[in-house]
């Protein structure tokens, strides 16, 4: 949700609300708190806290990192996208933090597991 407000006979769109919206609503669907992402981002605690309460818009290398460590795009956070396809949802944000872990030998288990379990589902043919 934008908020308007006058500047003098001027009306201008605040995208503070969506960006603190998102940000919030992001910090919940990765399980991550603000002294979580102001560490993986690279900023204060405090400077975070007014992130969140929409006090201030981060600089543009900062936001970039906030965007990178919640796994979405700037575009996102800021509102000027709805689309937040980087952003993994239940079981799949589950499989791709766990499958980043794993070594290449591990990884190449999985990548066969899942295969096997695709073919049987979808029944396709495909390579």
């Amino acid at each position: 949700m934008s908020i308007i407000r006058k500047r003098g006979n001027e009306r201008t769109v605040d995208n503070m609300s969506v960006f603190s919206e998102r940000l919030i609503a992001l910090m919940k669907q990765n399980r991550i708190n603000q002294k979580e992402l102001a560490q993986k981002a690279g900023v204060t605690e405090s400077a975070m806290s007014y992130y969140v309460k929409g006090d201030r818009t981060p600089r543009s290398d900062v936001l970039t990192r906030i965007a990178k460590a919640l796994e979405t795009t700037t575009d996102y956070l800021l509102g000027t996208s709805e689309s937040v396809s980087e952003v993994p949802r239940g079981e799949l944000q589950y499989l791709q933090r766990n499958l980043g872990k794993l070594d290449s030998d591990q990884l190449k288990k999985a990548e066969n597991i899942l295969k096997a379990a695709f073919d049987d589902i979808f029944d396709d043919d495909e390579e």
